[in-house]
């Protein structure tokens, strides 16, 4: 009697948060932490501030990825205050609306260490996801 070989299950996702993603777009968050997924890296979402904060805190990621279209979440105060709390050894990439050059001038000057537009961050994003949360 011939046995099947057991069929391979679904892979088991990533349990460690690697990053940590601000933005309160439900389908671009899909599209990243989905992406980050499938190279083996868990990205948790924060909507405001105060999760962010506590984000940061509990995981200590390797990076923060920021929606500058977030509103307060993205704000050059909250960005500042945020990479206080992360350090500066955690990079912030952000990326926006190539027509918004205030919101973009406004993160590079908070200190994001990337500022791009959304079609690059978009096109780049599993680049990005190895470049800053490393290979898994």
């Amino acid at each position: 009697m011939i046995l099947d070989a057991p069929k391979p299950g679904p892979e088991t996702p990533p349990t460690t948060v690697s990053g940590v993603l601000l933005s309160r777009d439900l389908m671009f968050t899909v599209k990243i932490t989905s992406t980050a997924r499938e190279l083996g890296h868990k990205v948790q979402v924060a909507g405001n501030v105060e999760l962010a904060s506590a984000l940061i805190a509990e995981h200590r990621p390797r990076a923060v990825f920021v929606d500058l279209a977030a509103g307060p979440l993205a704000s050059s105060e909250s960005l500042v205050r945020l990479q206080q709390e992360a350090g500066p050894d955690t990079p912030f990439v952000a990326f926006g609306s190539h027509v918004d050059v205030e919101a973009l001038d406004a993160a590079r000057a908070a200190g994001c260490r990337e500022v791009m537009p959304r079609s690059k961050f978009t096109a780049q994003l599993p680049d990005l996801i190895r470049r800053y949360l490393g290979q898994a």
